[in-house]
């Protein structure tokens, strides 16, 4: 094919060609004023497949990586439902059971058949405490307690509940009665109901009061072996004074005049010793 150079536009084409040839790339011709190339195939990167040899790091391309399998998820096995106020409502029955259970059991002892001796502690009223030495009116009976070992406490109102626990209790092993207070007036009452042909004259073989209230409990029944009684001098108006057997030769009755208050006689270290060894050789030759 042969060029027009007889023209200023031939003259161009042809030099464009002339330098496509040679591979420089024209990329504006100036004989072809507002022309632009339509596309320019040296920058096309065909990023569909793998190159076989890797490029130079130098050249500031990537690195394809192979693609790694990706590892299965652990498999979670599936917990059972819960329905928590079923649950709550299933152990709050079960709870109820154990207890009416141990009830029963308690009432499945025959009377007379629980071979220890029963040793009861009554306590007094809050209301005449002291909050500084008997932290609730009962502190140092509490303490006395502790120190026996198998004795049980109650409240001055719960003298239902104690005959009921001394009736279990054979009749070869002692019975030891120690009030503090109110809780004294409840041990004295307690004797009384059990010198009685229902209860069978049933036998206390110690009875302490401390400080009792109340002027009507001063005699002391004839099924009790063995009485203390502590009273304080200054609490004329609390206490019911000193105790009288209604036969002295049935029971021996030991009265103990303290110059402390109707509060803090059971915290007293003489009077607990004096209770302390009492129990001790009540119940000496029936362990």
């Amino acid at each position: 094919m042969k060029a027009d150079l007889t023209t200023p536009g031939s003259f161009a084409q042809s030099k464009s060609l002339r330098a496509e040839t040679r591979g420089v790339k024209n990329l504006y011709p100036k004989g072809i004023p507002g022309k632009i190339p339509s596309s320019n195939p040296d920058y096309k990167v065909d990023l569909s497949s793998h190159s076989k040899v890797p490029p130079s790091p130098s050249s500031g391309s990537s690195i394809s990586l192979p693609d790694l399998p990706t590892p299965p998820a652990p498999s979670v096995p599936d917990l059972p439902k819960t329905d928590f106020a079923k649950d709550m409502a299933k152990d709050a029955v079960k709870d109820e059971s154990v207890k009416k259970l141990e009830k029963i059991q308690e009432k499945e002892i025959k009377a007379g058949t629980l071979k220890k001796p029963a040793i009861i502690f009554i306590k007094g009223l809050d209301v005449f405490s002291s909050p500084l030495k008997s932290e609730g009116g009962y502190a140092g009976v509490g303490r006395i307690a502790e120190a026996i070992e198998g004795s049980r406490i109650y409240g001055w109102d719960q003298k239902e509940e104690i005959i009921e626990e001394i009736k279990k209790v054979h009749k070869d092993y002692p019975v030891v009665l120690v009030g503090h207070s109110l809780g004294g007036d409840t041990a004295v009452e307690i004797a009384d109901e059990l010198d009685s042909l229902k209860e069978n004259f049933r036998k206390v073989d110690l009875l302490v009061t401390v400080d009792a209230i109340g002027f009507s409990h001063s005699i002391i029944p004839q099924n009790v072996k063995q009485h203390l009684n502590v009273f304080g001098e200054n609490s004329l108006v609390l206490n019911d004074g000193p105790h009288v057997a209604r036969r002295d030769e049935k029971t021996n009755v030991r009265n103990i005049l303290s110059p402390l208050d109707h509060t803090d006689i059971d915290d007293d270290k003489e009077i607990q010793y004096e209770i302390v060894d009492l129990i001790q050789k009540t119940i000496g030759t029936k362990t």
